[in-house]
């Protein structure tokens, strides 16, 4: 299934130029209407705070919040605090393409290209 982190400044840049429409955990391209995108709240990790060591490798990773939860971690804007460390971390969703009945469902090559071409139009940082 694919998946793609979208973070939170690419949503609210495509949603201020009229691209997309968000109606509750549910994401559409207004250039691709026929496929809906599920978005569960996630961070990106950029680096630890303090210039320490990564004892969780989890830098460059991106954690949904139920998995932030079940680490035992705290997310606050920018920071997640995991046990003794700090990380600053790129706030936004996990996207992946759903069905009329919210399911997961593979999509074609051709409308992930569509999906690409439509993020590409509309800016991605």
């Amino acid at each position: 299934m694919v998946r793609v982190f979208v973070s939170q400044n690419c949503i609210d840049r495509w949603h201020a130029t009229g691209g997309i429409a968000i109606d509750g955990d549910l994401l559409r391209f207004h250039a691709v209407p026929s496929t809906n995108l599920f978005i569960n709240p996630s961070v990106y990790f950029e680096r630890v705070d303090g210039g320490e060591s990564d004892p969780y490798d989890i830098v460059g990773a991106v954690k949904t919040a139920q998995e932030l939860a079940q680490m035992g971690a705290e997310h606050y804007e920018r920071s997640v605090v995991l046990g003794d460390f700090a990380y600053t971390v790129n706030p936004g969703f996990v996207a992946s393409p759903v069905g009329a009945d919210g399911a997961a469902q593979m999509i074609d090559p051709s409308t992930w290209g569509q999906l690409v071409g439509a993020m590409e139009a509309l800016g991605v940082p």
